[in-house]
């Protein structure tokens, strides 16, 4: 019998193989979307796990917006120029400068920095607060080397003054001790405010009347 002679139900059936690939596509495909639930699950309750990491004492001190125009920025601009900007991070999206409030919030190691408690943790604090909320708290409890902890530490220790005294330069140079390892100071001064400049948040004429002051220490 050719194929001419096949009743259409025959002609047109698939062939064994093609049915038992499509039969193995199919059950890929369940099998795949069953993991991604039992992924998505075991997230969701990793998430659910962590807790909102607590405010540390004296986290309030000083308030960014009551330091002179600039200050803020451009100790923003040492540690996260793009803070103010929406993360592009895909799972559990949160920025840098949070993350590291995060670190001390949660009392962990730096070396956990980028880790998915941290991760967690910074993602419920930026849905809990709000940026400038968080741009305070991490400035009130960051280390700024030489033992200084928050900004009133910092400040006193390093110019003998109050926060809100700070000039731009000033605050440029306690950005710069918020690395744990800044390397060489000035050239690191220099990179915070060529940051600022690129952010429109200094005009290069400011920035070239700038130089890099004296601190109180010995």
């Amino acid at each position: 019998m050719t194929l001419v002679e096949l009743p259409k139900s025959a002609a047109g059936a698939m062939p064994p193989s093609s049915q038992r690939g499509l039969h193995r596509l199919m059950m890929g495909a369940v099998a795949l979307l069953l993991l991604l639930g039992v992924t998505f699950g075991l997230a969701e309750y990793y998430y659910a796990s962590v807790p909102i990491p607590r405010e540390k004492p004296g986290s309030t001190q000083v308030r960014a917006e009551n330091l002179r125009p600039g200050v803020a920025d451009v100790l923003v601009a040492a540690v996260d120029p793009d803070f103010h900007q929406q993360s592009g991070e895909i799972m559990w999206p949160s920025t840098y400068l949070t993350k590291r409030y995060t670190v001390v919030a949660m009392g962990t190691s730096w070396d956990d920095l980028d880790s998915w408690r941290v991760r967690v943790g910074a993602h419920k604090l930026e849905g809990w607060y709000t940026k400038a909320q968080l741009l305070d708290f991490y400035l009130n409890t960051a280390h700024y080397g030489q033992g200084a902890i928050g900004l009133v530490d910092a400040s006193m220790l390093y110019f003998g003054k109050h926060p809100r005294d700070l000039t731009v330069t000033e605050a440029a140079l306690l950005g710069v001790h918020l690395d744990p390892d800044p390397g060489d100071v000035a050239a690191a001064w220099n990179r915070v405010l060529d940051t600022m400049v690129e952010h429109g948040w200094l005009t290069a004429g400011e920035r070239a009347r700038l130089v890099i002051p004296k601190t109180i220490q010995r």
